[in-house]
Parts: C-alpha cells; sequence; structure tokens
C-alpha cells in the first residue's frame, strides 16, 4: 500500500506509459494500520485524496553556500582556461603538484578569490536569497575561506592517500612482491584519475543529486579487489556516526566490510567537546571544558565519568583484509545514543493551539536549532579511538589495552594512545517544541514522553504527508527542568516540516489518536506497527501504544481513557 496518494499516483501512471497494452493497477492491503485503513476507504486513496504541493526551502545555507561555490568555481574554471590554457579534469591534476611549476591548483582558488571579482559577487547576489548572503557573507567575503577549508582539506585527504599507498608499493617493490607493487600502483592510479567534479561533490563543496548535507565516506581500502575499486560509500553524518561507526558492518557490492576507524588528517584535529545528560532529568549540555557535574536544571549532582565527543568529519575507514560474503544474521551495528538540542539560537515565534476541548497547548518553533546526534557504542561505554592514526572499537569489546593495534593506512602497527569517546554530528535545523502542562510533564514517565513523541511523528506523516525519514523526534528538558516533546527536522538547515506540524497541531493530533487507537494488533506496548523508533535500539521497549494514548489525550485536554 503506498503511503499517500502522491505515491499511489505516481506507481498507476508508470503501469499506464505503453500504449501498446492494457494497465492493471493492483494494491495488496497487508495487516498494518495504514494498509488497514485504506483498505476500508479506499476512496481516501483514489478519489478523495489530495496531493500536497511539494515545498522547496529555498533558504537552506548548506545547500546555498555550496550553490554559492559552484559559481565561484565555474568562474574560477572559465578565467584560467582562458588565461593560462589551464583545465582540470581530474582530482590528481587538481589536488597534487603539478609536474613542472609544483603549484597545487586547489590552493590557488583562494587567491583568485582574492578580492572576488564583482561579476562572481553579482551572480551570488542574484542567486541566492538575501538571508543567506548576510548569513555566509557575500559583502564580506567571508564565505571564500570556508571554501579553500573545504578544498584543502579535500586535497590533503587525496595526499595523504596516494604517500600511503606510495609507501606501501615501494615496500612490496624492495621486497621483490611486484605484483603487489602493481596493485598499489594500480590503487594510486584509481585515486587520482577519479572525476573532478564528483570528488567536489562527495567532499561537500558542490551541491549533489538528491541535495544530501554533510556526508562522509566509509573509505574502503581499493587494494581489497575488484568489487573495492567500485564502491563509494557515502552517507550524511547523522546517520554515520552510527552505521560507520569501529565494529559496525555494511554489506556492499557482496561482501561484508567492517569499520575499522575513523579517518584523520595528519596536522588537524578533530573537534571534540565535553557533554553531560542528567541522570535524573535529563537536561544535556556541553561545552569545550569539562562539564559541571551539577545539573544546571534540577541541580543533581552525575555520579557517572565525564563524556567526551568528535566530530569525524573526514569519515570512516573499512578494515583490511579479506572480506567475507553475508550470511543470515544481520550486520553488526549500534544505535545507543540520542539526539539533543543544544541551544534554540535564532528565529524563534511562539504559537498556541487550541483544542477542541478548550485547552490550549504553548509551542515555540525555530528555524535554527543546534542539534547534537551522539552515538555512544554498544552499551553506551564509547568508542577507543587513536590519537594519532584513527584506528578503533568498542570499548565494550576491548580486549588488551597496552598492546599495539594495526595502523589505520599503513601495513604497520601503531602504539598511539587510545582514548574512550563517542562519536556526533552537530547541525542546525528547523525544531518545534511542544509543551505540556507542569502536571503531566513532571508526573509522565520517560516511556510515557516518549510514545507520544513518536505517536505525534506518526500523526504529522498521516495527515500532513510528510515523510516519516524526514522528521524525528525526542524529549526535551529546559534550563527550569521541564520536559517537553521536541520534534525536528532531519534535514540540516530545515525544510519546515515541523514548524507546519505547529501550525496544524491540533490535526497531528487527532491523526495520532486515530493512528494509534485503530491498530488490531491487540499489543499495549511494544507495537512496531503504530510507533516506529528511528535510530536508537534503547527506546525499543519503552514504547507502548497505551502511554501513547495517555500523553495526547493530556495534550489535547481530554480526559485519560
Amino acid at each position: 500500500m503506498p503511503p499517500s496518494t502522491a505515491n499511489y499516483v505516481q506507481r498507476a501512471g508508470r503501469a499506464g506509459r505503453r500504449a501498446d497494452s492494457a494497465a492493471l493497477v493492483l494494491t495488496y492491503a497487508q495487516r498494518r494500520p495504514h494498509d488497514l485503513s485504506r483498505y476500508s476507504e479506499p476512496q481516501r486513496m483514489i478519489r478523495a485524496g489530495e496531493v500536497r504541493a511539494p515545498i522547496v526551502p529555498v533558504d537552506n545555507v548548506r545547500i546555498d553556500r555550496r550553490h554559492a561555490h559552484s559559481i565561484a568555481l565555474a568562474a574560477f574554471f572559465r578565467a584560467m582556461k582562458e588565461e593560462r590554457r589551464r583545465i582540470w579534469r581530474t582530482a590528481g591534476e587538481f589536488f597534487l603538484p603539478d609536474d613542472t611549476t609544483g603549484e597545487i591548483a586547489a590552493h590557488a582558488v583562494r587567491d583568485w578569490l582574492t578580492p572576488v571579482p564583482g561579476s562572481v559577487t553579482t551572480s551570488l547576489r542574484r542567486v541566492l536569497p538575501e538571508n543567506v548572503q548576510d548569513e555566509i557573507g557575500v559583502e564580506t567575503d567571508a564565505w571564500v575561506g570556508e571554501l579553500d577549508r573545504l578544498l584543502r582539506a579535500a586535497q590533503q585527504i587525496l595526499d595523504q592517500d596516494v604517500i600511503a599507498y606510495s609507501e606501501r608499493r615501494d615496500q612490496a617493490a624492495a621486497t621483490r612482491k611486484y605484483r603487489l607493487a602493481e596493485v598499489y600502483q594500480k590503487v594510486i592510479h584509481t585515486l587520482t584519475k577519479r572525476d573532478l567534479l564528483g570528488v567536489f561533490a562527495n567532499r561537500n563543496v558542490l551541491p549533489k543529486y538528491g541535495f544530501p548535507v554533510d556526508t562522509v565516506e566509509l573509505r574502503i581500502p581499493q587494494d581489497g579487489g575488484a568489487v573495492a575499486g567500485q564502491l563509494e560509500l557515502t552517507r550524511d553524518l547523522s546517520a554515520a556516526v552510527h552505521e560507520y561507526a569501529p565494529g559496525a558492518e555494511i554489506v556492499a557490492g557482496g561482501r561484508l566490510w567492517s569499520s575499522a576507524g575513523v579517518y584523520r588528517l595528519p596536522d588537524r584535529e578533530l573537534v571534540s567537546r565535553h557533554y553531560t545528560v542528567c541522570g535524573a532529568c535529563g537536561r544535556y549540555g556541553e561545552a569545550t571544558e569539562p562539564v559541571d557535574p551539577t545539573c544546571t536544571a534540577c541541580g543533581a549532582v552525575s555520579t557517572t565519568a565525564p563524556r567526551r565527543y568528535i566530530e569525524p568529519v573526514y569519515g570512516f575507514v573499512a578494515a583490511r583484509g579479506a572480506q567475507r560474503r553475508p550470511g543470515q544474521a544481520p550486520p553488526r551495528r549500534s544505535w545507543y545514543g540520542d539526539v539533543h538540542m543544544s541551544t534554540a539560537t535564532a528565529d524563534v515565534r511562539d504559537g498556541v493551539t487550541a483544542f477542541a476541548s478548550g485547552h490550549t497547548t504553548a509551542w515555540p518553533a525555530g528555524a535554527r536549532g543546534e542539534m547534537v546526534v551522539v552515538a555512544e557504542g554498544p552499551g553506551g561505554a564509547g568508542y577507543e579511538i587513536c590519537d594519532w592514526c584513527g584506528w578503533g572499537r568498542p570499548h565494550a569489546r576491548a580486549g588488551n589495552r597496552r598492546a599495539g593495534h594495526p595502523h589505520l593506512l599503513k601495513d604497520a602497527q601503531c602504539t598511539g594512545p587510545l582514548r574512550v569517546v563517542s562519536l556526533a554530528h552537530r547541525y542546525q535545523t528547523d525544531f518545534l517544541q511542544v509543551h505540556l502542562d507542569p502536571f503531566t510533564a513532571l508526573s509522565a514517565p520517560q516511556e510515557r514522553l516518549r510514545s507520544g513523541v513518536y505517536a505525534l511523528l506518526e500523526g504529522a506523516a498521516t495527515h500532513l504527508e510528510i515523510s516519516r525519514d524526514d522528521i524525528d523526534g525526542t524529549v526535551h528538558t529546559g534550563t527550569d527542568g521541564m520536559p517537553s516533546l521536541l520534534l525536528f527536522d532531519t534535514t540540516p538547515g530545515g525544510a519546515g516540516n515541523v514548524v507546519r506540524i505547529g501550525d496544524h497541531l491540533d490535526r497531528v493530533v487527532e491523526a495520532a489518536l486515530s493512528r494509534v487507537s485503530a491498530c488490531e494488533c491487540g499489543l499495549e506496548s511494544s507495537c512496531y506497527a503504530c510507533l516506529r523508533s528511528f535510530r536508537n535500539e534503547r527506546f525499543h521497549e519503552l514504547l507502548s501504544r497505551r502511554e501513547a494514548i495517555e500523553l495526547l489525550d493530556a495534550l489535547a485536554g481530554a480526559r485519560v481513557r
């Protein structure tokens, strides 16, 4: 059963394209709440269904900045061809030193943009929304610094890879392993001959198909066979901190690959912050220095060890060696962790929703909420990451802590110190904070709050036809120690989805109640057909259909059933 009328129309339209035969559209309804509701009222999907007009926000700074980069690089390439007859088509030509002059083209971009040519600035003013121009600094040329940073990071990554494989090639040749040396030389050729524009897209310099943002790569060792050279595994960092974390497994190209660590650059330290989550009220706090163990919201003193996270912005590296074929068991990975809002920074507007019962609910919504996705590893114990090479493993599965470990990029042992950290990704996005009355907020257990959050998400997906993967939620504790229901867009920069939920909160709550109340599975808790938990294995046993109904009834001011 398609999720919405728009999907139904799309599928039916595909069936009717051929003119030489009649088309039949047949839809199967499984015994799930969504399928059964559409089966009982087919007119909602076919005749009376409404197709919501798609919404494309044009002021997403993360995406618009890359469009600014595309304008600048297009002008740079055009000028270099006309003035110097220079053309770069591959990554090696652009990021590695020129054979004759020793010049690195990637470093020349900033020089050419200092100052920014008037034609480029004019194009930026014409293309970008005014608020985006102000934020990235079009008038002050501040945006050039970010472009230069991304280009230099991409250059360092390629340079480090080429040096590492060159060392392996020379070592193999010195020991007369000429076939292995030839393999390493082919790897270098593969790295340097990659399409330049494709590398720009994968390194977050230029826009990419589907407009993914903050993407990182699980780097497959190119000496791992013919399949390895064909794989390009990129994910948004908010999911990659779980799916590509050390020890996690992923199936690609018919093989099971295991992540061996975090990719590091030799002269760049990964961004690191200290954080704490209050065990009493759930209040999240972070700082560049160790966080005070006393909670700023409820005053409780933390009894757990201080925590620290790093942001693996350069991606991850898969383990070398023979990779086995996947079996019947699913790939190993851990979703242990949570999403927190550290600050609600800008563009916050207050709203009030009046329900049919006469009860009112207040909600602030904003466009620049600072979200932090934290992955804490199996059992919440964190990961051991080498400060030198980036090799890592889950702390809960650690063995001998005194012995060395394989170097992540070289055929050698590394004796670098291992530090226990979490993995995290920070981004700004749209958020909606639904306040509860003090009695409900303080008396409701966590399972009721969590269940209410996921019921609201399902109600929004049903009523507003928002893709469930585009929105997520959590329980947020404010500075006053009062918990609230926090919904947010999963797209960095925001897409306006949760703001629409606030504007239609009464109908969303009604749709959520209808969804979870009509389920015929007979389960009071752990009903995955009604309530789905994304990206967090801890909440599976906490989601409860009964708790969701009670929370939504209280939110709407109705008598608890």
